[in-house]
């Protein structure tokens, strides 16, 4: 289970009248809202999953895989304490001391 994220209440009800299976056949759920909002023109701020988010360095074969970068705001995939606490220290500034001595 996710960490989720929040939509309000009247997105939630223009996602339900103006629902296409088009963007949940091909995308997982969280790009499909997404894409569907955007299309819809709902909001403006929208990420670049393609160079803002990006899967925890730790796991290379990933789709989303890239070391952390000045321009990442979102870290998917933190499914560990280890992980977070590494993603949340790069965040501060404090980098990513002794990554390999960590299991995943």
């Amino acid at each position: 289970m996710g960490a989720g994220y929040i939509l309000s209440w009247d997105l939630v009800t223009w996602l339900a009248v103006n629902r296409n299976d088009y963007y949940y056949n091909q995308w997982g759920e969280d790009q499909a809202v997404g894409e569907a909002l955007r299309d819809g023109g709902k909001g403006s701020n929208f990420v670049n999953l393609g160079e803002q988010v990006m899967d925890h360095p730790w796991d290379k074969d990933s789709y989303w895989y890239r070391e952390f970068g000045d321009d990442v705001i979102l870290v998917h995939q933190l499914k560990g304490p280890w992980l977070k606490g590494d993603a949340i220290e790069y965040f501060f500034g404090r980098g990513r001391q002794n990554r390999g001595s960590h299991s995943v």
